[in-house]
């Protein structure tokens, strides 16, 4: 369905939000009367003004401090592990740079060593449970193999071409643009190569009423949507759809920022389909098919309330795996 995008652009009145500003009392003038405002706020202690004692009144004595709890005799400070080492592994190698007699350094090296034995186990573990749990094998998601990785990029690539045909059908494009930009220059071509390839109409908007060098085709000029849609940069695109006509003060219709800036053609084909993608604009087949990098990823509704306890190993198997194997069965 070709689109004559011939919407009457309107201006629209910038608000200016007043602001009222309270005084407040001056942190300096705080400071002067009572120096424990300093240490309060060194401390990152709720401040406390002192209260004035009456002349008379005696100065009570502070209630004595009670004893700093123990730490329980059950608990292992030299066992080697990741925090034993984080903390002592330093030491040991400012103590046997500052002294490098020989049982300094070689403390220091047999420490070292442990820690690079624990990171290959670690290593060999993980590649254990990759190997064996298809949950947490990346390749399973998106194959790594040049074969495999090709074959789900060119898939990949031709729901977005789908995805541009069919926002074709229901809505087209603005090309924001101006007289001194030389990326609009440039932006223009491939626009035009979009519509001939994939039959997606566009409208060209000079913000200050000039012509990009080179460009001799149809231009309207703007007069407030540029600055109403908060864009930044020429060249800017933007896809509307279903457009529609108005000619009063309220706008009817819907406007997605497809990009800011200058964009290669494969790479503006890609920010299109994800607008269509991002506002369910495509039938679901396609969306379907632009979702496949996004095979076994969590979603945000399962990532925000999840709820994990982490001194128990076993629970969070049993709470993730089941919520990533939904997603690798969509």
């Amino acid at each position: 369905m070709k689109i004559g995008l011939q919407l009457v652009l309107v201006s629209f009145a910038a608000l200016v939000p007043l602001f009222a500003f309270s005084q407040v009392d001056s942190p300096q003038a705080r400071r002067a009367a009572d120096d424990s405002y300093g240490d309060a706020f060194v401390n990152n202690q709720p401040y406390v003004k002192k209260a004035e004692l009456p002349a008379s009144a005696p100065v009570q004595p502070a209630p004595p401090s009670q004893k700093t709890a123990q730490p329980s005799h059950d608990e292992d400070k030299s066992a080697v592990t990741v925090k034993w080492l984080r903390d002592n592994f330093p030491r040991l190698q400012e103590r046997a740079i500052n002294d490098p007699s020989e049982a300094n350094v070689t403390a220091m090296l047999l420490v070292q060593r442990l820690i690079l034995d624990k990171s290959q186990r670690y290593s060999d573990a993980v590649t254990r449970v990759v190997n064996s749990n298809p949950l947490v094998n990346e390749n399973n998601r998106v194959p790594f193999a040049s074969a495999g990785s090709r074959a789900v990029a060119n898939a990949k690539y031709s729901a977005e071409i789908n995805a541009v045909r069919e926002l074709k059908e229901i809505g087209g494009i603005f090309v924001f643009v101006d007289g001194t930009c030389r990326f609009c220059t440039m932006q223009l071509p491939i626009v035009n190569a979009l519509k001939n390839n994939h039959g997606l109409e566009y409208i060209v908007v000079s913000t200050d009423g000039t012509r990009p060098k080179g460009f001799s085709g149809q231009l309207v000029k703007d007069n407030g949507l540029f600055r109403k849609l908060g864009l930044k940069l020429t060249p800017s695109i933007v896809f509307v759809p279903n457009p529609k006509r108005y000619s009063g003060q309220q706008d009817p219709n819907d406007y997605f920022i497809i990009s800011q800036g200058f964009y290669a053609q494969d790479e503006l084909v890609k920010q299109i389909a994800f607008a269509g993608h991002n506002t369910k604009l495509l039938s679901d087949a396609v969306m379907k098919d632009l979702d496949v990098w996004d095979r076994g990823v969590a979603s945000n509704q399962d990532l925000q309330t999840l709820r994990l306890d982490a001194e128990n190993p076993q629970s969070i198997i049993q709470a993730v795996e089941p919520m990533l194997f939904k997603r690798y069965s969509k």
